[in-house]
């Protein structure tokens, strides 16, 4: 009964996703600033805790084929962010929830919110066959709303950034490129590692926490010559 049910739903086996944040995938986005301590409480949005539709593998007819879900997209996003700020060199404090006047509990100088709105890969095949196999095209988008409030729980910073894959990649000139990425898994996983490192590199909010002082290039000193020598000239 259970098999005519399915069939006669439509319902087909689904392919679970398995998030996870690739360190240093966005250049200039490691070790910028000071160690100071951000609290960050869990990533809202319309995902539940359960497993969350985000795309589907179609055939070359354009069926529907594959439906791809995630497993608690919410925590999957927050754990990355995490990663994100403490590979940017800040001290990140995941709280349970959101405090109620939105301002960053005792001993936490910043707080940091997060809105998953768009969570989405969706994978294409083509009629035509190639030595690497069938021609597929790709496409991954995570989108979030980030605020940023300091103690007295102004807001600092308010915005939203997307991270993006696409493959293959796009064609420069005449040269076409191979497929990067050929698992939804890991082309979703680079979009929301480009949406956690986009952050780091946002003017306003790298104006709103304090950055890394750049050390100074040190002056070369020129060698002492041997008695004797003729100056250098």
């Amino acid at each position: 009964m259970v098999v005519v049910a399915l069939a006669l739903t439509g319902c087909k086996p689904r392919t679970r996703i398995d998030l996870h944040y690739l360190p240093g995938f966005v250049p200039g986005s490691q070790n910028i600033f000071r160690s100071v301590r951000i609290a960050v409480p869990p990533t809202t949005g319309n995902f539940g805790s359960g497993n969350s539709n985000v795309g589907m593998i179609y055939a070359a007819d354009g069926t529907p084929q594959t439906p791809l879900v995630v497993a608690d997209a919410g925590r999957a996003f927050n754990n990355a962010l995490i990663k994100g700020l403490a590979d940017a060199g800040l001290m990140p404090v995941a709280l349970d929830s959101n405090p109620g006047d939105g301002k960053p509990p005792e001993g936490s100088d910043f707080i940091l919110t997060s809105d998953l709105e768009q969570l989405e890969v969706n994978k294409r095949f083509g009629t035509i066959q190639t030595v690497h196999g069938r021609y597929f095209s790709m496409r991954s988008v995570v989108r979030v709303k980030f605020e940023l409030k300091n103690r007295d729980g102004a807001v600092l910073y308010s915005d939203e950034i997307s991270g993006i894959e696409n493959e293959p990649p796009n064609p420069v000139g005449t040269e076409v490129f191979l497929p990067l990425e050929t698992e939804p898994a890991e082309s979703l996983s680079v979009a929301l590692s480009r949406a956690v490192g986009a952050l780091m590199l946002q003017p306003g909010f790298r104006a709103a926490l304090p950055m890394r002082s750049v050390e100074p290039t040190p002056t070369s000193t020129p060698a002492p010559q041997s008695p004797g020598a003729s100056p250098t000239p």
